[in-house]
């Protein structure tokens, strides 16, 4: 889940107007020398127990059941910088406009949230940028477990191969 969320970020970073590379960690962002900057960092991955179910057909045409085992929270900061505000604000309207509400991970739907944006100026920053904005970007998926459902006839066939079938 963390190297589809940080590509998806990555490429929508570039969509938005980040030519340069985009940095991945936060060592290689402060060596950094460059006034257009953008970063996709990664933040936090929290877990907390869950149980919800859901019922489905796969592409087989198989009954199965999706159990949540675990809700999953990852959280990336993305950094965006420029040598001019207006540039800036710029990309970062652009990138915050191109993300979609969720993406789909292995057949999953995962929402995103945005957080609060922190706008820092080139003598609060340690890039080299005039301006940077800070933006966290948590995605909202989880762990599951998927079960395949029996049907009447198996479940009739088994019973009657252990001799507990009526007769």
């Amino acid at each position: 889940m963390i190297g589809q969320c940080k590509e998806y970020l990555i490429q929508k970073l570039k969509d938005a107007g980040i030519k340069s590379t985009v940095y991945t960690s936060l060592k290689k962002l402060e060596k950094s020398s460059e006034s257009h900057i953008g970063a996709v960092m990664f933040e936090a991955d929290k877990f907390t127990r869950s149980g919800s179910k859901t019922i489905y057909v796969d592409q087989g045409g198989d009954k199965r059941k999706r159990v949540k085992v675990l809700e999953r929270k990852t959280s990336f900061i993305v950094v965006i910088g420029e040598y001019s505000e207006d540039k800036c604000e710029t990309i970062f309207e652009e990138f915050v406009g191109l993300l979609d509400r969720g993406i789909l991970i292995d057949g999953n739907y995962t929402p995103l949230e945005l957080e609060d944006a922190d706008w820092v100026d080139q003598n609060d920053s340690v890039l080299k940028a005039k301006i940077a904005v800070q933006l966290k970007v948590t995605f909202e998926g989880g762990v599951y477990k998927d079960s395949l459902f029996a049907t009447m006839s198996e479940i009739e066939q088994t019973l009657e191969e252990e001799g507990n079938g009526t007769e």
